[in-house]
């Protein structure tokens, strides 16, 4: 799971983990990444600094989930180690 640290530096990031444009601060991901996502899954990613770790995460993983990411790709969205 994701560290209340974690999401802060998560939304702190410039740069959108899937695809590396420009995002604006506080959201997970860039404006065009959460416009791919169905609605229901956007809200839990957007404005993350005031929702809890286990939200981000879970939504995180659902997001990686619906753009099929493999689970060794799940790194770019802030999970696992970095090499």
């Amino acid at each position: 799971m994701i560290t209340k640290d974690e999401v802060k530096g998560l939304a702190n990031r410039r740069n959108c983990p899937r695809c590396d444009l420009n995002k604006t601060i506080g959201n997970a991901l860039c404006r065009s990444c959460r416009a791919k996502l169905p609605p229901n899954m956007r809200a839990a990613l957007e404005k993350i600094p005031g929702k809890d770790a286990w939200t981000v995460g879970s939504a995180l993983r659902a997001a990686a989930n619906y753009f099929n990411v493999h689970f060794a790709s799940v790194r770019k969205f802030g999970g696992g180690r970095k090499r």
